[in-house]
């Protein structure tokens, strides 16, 4: 080959893996230009890490590696953990690497290494390079191993789901940009990761390449969700009431002895209909999870009240929180983890049923067993099997299975899906959708993926910081949100970079006033002096943000309605 395929920075043609029995990757063959950006998406055990490894020439041991490679330049690979060396600060990891790889000195490696952390958006970024990987964030260890990886000018960089583990506005800020400073400097780009939206239409790749199986599949056009069923709006009294819960974990004395407290949610209130469907849209740390167990009383609260049909359940005695629990059922992000390792499923579902509700006899306990089972699509002769046995859907199915026992009113779901992907993940909601419509029941739905949650539920509620700063129908969220926060949620789940900045903030030490100020584009002095107060935008939509207040007000004085 000559011409510009002298300087294609990758070039695979015929690739297979293979070992003894089976065939691991089969016939890959494309390319990766200079500056391009191509991101290749597949399911859990597709076979992109082992790609990855092997265009980095780390194949595994009895793996016999068939086809053509071509690399032209330096090649390097970052691993799913971002992995950085535990021992040494980053200033000696920045410098080793510069002075192997392009043969600087330490004087101009630190001061190209800093150079390179600002490209990341890190602050003080000399004073970081005495740092230990350990003293950083998730996030800021994440912008220094890219940094890191850039820093040494390679040809072709190898990122197999970097940041996987980080918010969506975090991760796809930091994708961002990475992605630009590729193209600047014409670096090619394998960017692997789990299905999540199309990060060619967002802009955030050139092209995109699906593995299926070991095989490469051009991805197709992907459907729009299909619409959910017109349901009537829900009416009567609500069957959940929650009215200002508080929930805080002691941290001890402080050196002048007074009590400190890490507050998670402060002064929450919701109301929920027989039927209704409600996200709790937020990043980590916002309180979602901390809220969905405070309902039912798996966290103790501090303050408030949660009162199901009348009841308080933070007052209740065991029996009646016992009664309670039959129509109160949650789903976990870890459903196998929710499960005895060293019990069978058949006899962890038939506990639940006879604690919450006994049966008369053991044919009517199989047979209940059988129909949950058959509801979520699973077979019978999952009964006899360890959770272990079991692939991460069917555990999902499972534990869905568990909670529908009780025959519940109320299922509160926190990131239920988590360990999904792709068709798995689409299947799983869908069925969660159709077995809530089937029997009508509540639902509270935890999420960090806004648009999965204004998707499945009829109203959303958006939280930072253990507060609601947006309150709206899920349509109305998804047409026009008003407060940055929602915005940039949204703006993540579909890949596009979202406007803020910056980490969020500690709850052990959040910023005064709004706690988004120090990384919302919209903040000005006002933001500082005194927290926004929950304040209603148009009917049925409330916002707790100075600067979509304003605009209200605005809006208001000039004769019109406030949009």
């Amino acid at each position: 080959m000559s011409g510009a395929g002298e300087r294609t920075p990758l070039r695979v043609e015929g690739l297979s893996l293979l070992t003894s029995r089976d065939i691991l990757l089969d016939r890959l063959s494309f390319a990766v230009e200079p500056g391009e950006v191509l991101a290749l998406s597949g399911g859990a055990g597709a076979g992109k890490t082992l790609l990855l490894r092997a265009l980095a020439g780390l194949a595994p041991k009895g793996v016999t590696v068939l086809g053509d490679i071509r690399i032209q330049g330096r090649r390097l690979l970052v691993t799913q953990d971002g992995a950085l060396d535990p021992l040494r600060p980053l200033g000696a990891q920045f410098t080793e690497l510069l002075a192997h790889q392009s043969g600087m000195d330490e004087r101009t490696a630190l001061r190209c290494a800093a150079e390179a952390l600002e490209r990341f958006q890190v602050p003080a970024a000399t004073r970081r390079l005495a740092l230990h990987p350990h003293e950083l964030g998730e996030a800021m260890r994440w912008r220094a191993a890219l940094a890191l990886a850039m820093a040494a000018q390679p040809a072709l960089l190898l990122a197999d789901a970097p940041a996987a583990a980080l918010d969506p506005t975090q991760r796809v800020r930091l994708l961002s940009d990475l992605a630009t400073w590729t193209r600047e400097a014409g670096t090619a780009l394998l960017l692997a990761g789990r299905p999540q939206g199309d990060p060619a239409r967002s802009g955030l790749a050139d092209r995109r390449l699906i593995l299926t199986q070991g095989r490469l599949e051009a991805p197709e056009e992907e459907p729009a969700p299909a619409p959910l069923p017109e349901e009537p709006a829900p009416s009567g009294p609500p069957v959940l009431s929650v009215r200002d819960l508080r929930v805080a974990f002691p941290l001890g004395r402080s050196w002048r002895g007074e009590e400190r407290w890490l507050t998670v949610v402060d002064g929450l209130s919701i109301a929920l209909a027989e039927g209704e469907t409600l996200a709790l849209l937020g990043e980590t740390g916002s309180g979602k999870s901390v809220l969905a167990r405070a309902i039912l009383r798996l966290v103790p609260p501090v303050g408030g009240q949660v009162s199901w049909l009348g009841t308080d359940l933070a007052a209740a005695p065991p029996e009646a929180m016992r009664r309670a629990r039959r129509d109160l059922q949650i789903l976990f992000p870890d459903p196998l983890a929710a499960f005895d390792p060293l019990m069978t499923i058949g006899a962890q579902l038939a506990e639940t049923l006879e604690s919450l509700r006994p049966t008369r006899s053991s044919a009517d306990r199989a047979a209940r067993l059988a129909e949950a089972l058959e509801q979520v699509g699973l077979p019978a002769a999952v009964l006899d099997l360890h959770p272990g046995a079991l692939r991460p859907a069917e555990a999902a199915r499972a534990g869905l299975a568990r909670a529908l026992l009780p025959e519940p009113r109320l299922l509160v779901c926190d990131e239920p899906a988590a360990a999904l992907d792709g068709a798995e993940r689409a299947d799983f909601l869908a069925l969660l959708q159709a077995i809530r419509r089937r029997h009508r029941l509540a639902l509270l739905y935890a999420t960090q993926d806004a648009a999965e949650g204004l998707r499945i539920a009829r109203r959303a509620l958006v939280l930072l910081l253990g507060r609601i700063v947006e309150s709206a129908d899920s349509a109305v969220l998804a047409a026009g949100a008003r407060h940055p926060y929602s915005r940039a949620l949204i703006a993540a789940a579909g890949l596009a970079r979202p406007a803020l900045h910056g980490d969020p903030p500690s709850p052990l030490r959040p910023p005064t006033g709004c706690a988004l100020r120090l990384r919302c584009p919209l903040a000005h002095d006002g933001c500082a002096q005194v927290p926004p107060t929950l304040d209603p935008v148009a009917p049925g939509h409330r916002v707790a943000c100075h600067v979509a207040q304003d605009e209200a007000q605005d809006g208001t004085q000039a004769g019109g309605k406030a949009p």
